[in-house]
């Protein structure tokens, strides 16, 4: 087997072992990248005490009552009130006296 020339030989000693350790620290800054993501993304364990709610789909839901302190240091205002809400009584469902039909469509006269 022939071997290739001498300039394709230097090129691929040079060139390889480049692409091999940017390669390389690319994945690392990648992986630290995710790392960091992941961290922040991460919720944070709290101290207080738990409740559990059922919502009307039957899913369970554990909620923990934190302190104001609590409140701040994870860079929320604990004074500060959204927008008030719209309470509404559910719509009525049609009783069958109330349901009325259409009246029935006039005849054509010719």
């Amino acid at each position: 087997m022939k071997l290739p020339s001498k300039g394709v030989l230097i090129r691929l000693c040079i060139y390889v072992p480049l692409l091999a350790y940017f390669g390389y620290m690319a994945c690392q800054k990648y992986k630290e990248e995710q790392a960091e993501q992941a961290e922040q993304n991460a919720a944070p364990v709290l101290d207080g005490p738990k409740h559990t709610f059922t919502l009307p789909d039957g899913k369970s839901v554990e909620v923990v009552e934190i302190s104001e302190d609590q409140a701040r240091q994870m860079g929320l205002d604990p004074g500060a009130r959204g927008p008030a809400g719209k309470a509404e009584a559910p719509a009525k469902p049609p009783d069958a006296a109330d349901a009325k039909s259409p009246p029935p469509a006039p005849t054509p006269a010719n």
